[in-house]
């Protein structure tokens, strides 16, 4: 790998993991689970107002800085979500609820790269005046399970850039993303004139999978344990009474098959704990993170 590959996987692990925290943050502070989307939005509309803008100053082994800029309308729609109120104009008390989610998107991004960048912190403020360096951009669509989606863009300012692409040549960490999993949603991720179009593209994925899983983590998912099974025409089913015996295709030493949504996740031994059944696993066919994003 040369080095400006390398420099630039790196660039492409630091947007990504910052993407990553943040949406994480707005998932939190809204109450309701925000997802990298699956596809690029269309092109908006030129706005009239000027976007809601977030400047991120870092400070120890990495020193630059951030800016975030959101459609002012889907700031305002955020805020709203993060306050509990009808969706309104963006003043005062909704630039402070976007500010304390990005504040704390940025304080888990730092506890989150401490063995890739080392000690970080941020420090957030809004700001208005544009980006000094437009060409270093990287940009994140997301959505909620409401049909709302936002689009975010992240500045790097040159200092940032460059401790990145030191930090690349002297510590050898590129921070490149795992492989993706097959058909999984893929971030809409660009960065700079300097991006490499396939690495982006990878890590996109990759991003995608570890946030949609980390954001889901505590639903509560059904599963069944199945012995085995049988078809039996519409006048044996008629016919069944209290006492009846239905044959299945499964032989008494077979294992039995653990179920999610209809796939086989795993397959074991069926035991009793405290009166209940239970099943005790021997083989996982698949990761069962792939039958969980498919």
């Amino acid at each position: 790998m040369t080095t400006n590959q390398s420099a630039e996987r790196n660039r492409s692990h630091f947007s990504s993991a910052f993407f990553n925290s943040l949406v994480a943050a707005i998932s939190k502070a809204s109450g309701s689970p925000w997802l990298v989307a699956a596809v690029p939005d269309p092109p908006s509309p030129a706005e009239d107002s000027e976007p809601v803008r977030i400047n991120l100053t870092l400070e120890g082994d990495l020193r630059g800085e951030l800016l975030l800029e959101f459609h002012r309308a889907e700031a305002a729609m955020l805020a709203a979500k993060c306050l509990g109120q009808p969706t309104g104009d963006y003043g005062e008390e909704q630039a402070r609820a976007v500010l304390e989610f990005v504040q704390a998107g940025a304080s888990s991004f730092c506890s989150a790269v401490t063995e890739d960048y080392g000690i970080l912190t941020i420090a957030a403020a809004s700001v208005s005046e544009p980006p000094s360096d437009p060409s270093n951009v990287a940009t994140i669509s997301a959505a909620d399970d409401g049909g709302n989606r936002i689009s975010i863009q992240m500045y790097r300012n040159p200092a940032l850039t460059e401790a990145l692409a030191l930090h690349a040549e002297t510590s050898g960490k590129t921070g490149a993303p795992s492989e993706p999993v097959k058909d999984a949603p893929t971030m809409n991720a660009q960065t700079g004139n300097d991006r490499t179009t396939d690495d982006h593209t990878a890590g996109g994925k990759a991003l995608a999978d570890q946030l949609n899983l980390k954001l889901v983590m505590d639903v509560e998912l059904s599963v069944t344990l199945r012995f085995g099974q049988r078809q039996l025409a519409l006048r044996e089913v008629l016919e069944l009474t209290s006492g009846s015996v239905v044959e299945l295709d499964r032989q008494v030493d077979e294992p039995v098959e653990l179920l999610l949504e209809g796939k086989v996740i795993a397959r074991g031994e069926a035991v009793v704990i405290d009166g209940n059944y239970g099943l005790r696993v021997t083989e996982v066919p698949q990761p069962i993170s792939s039958a969980v994003l498919r």
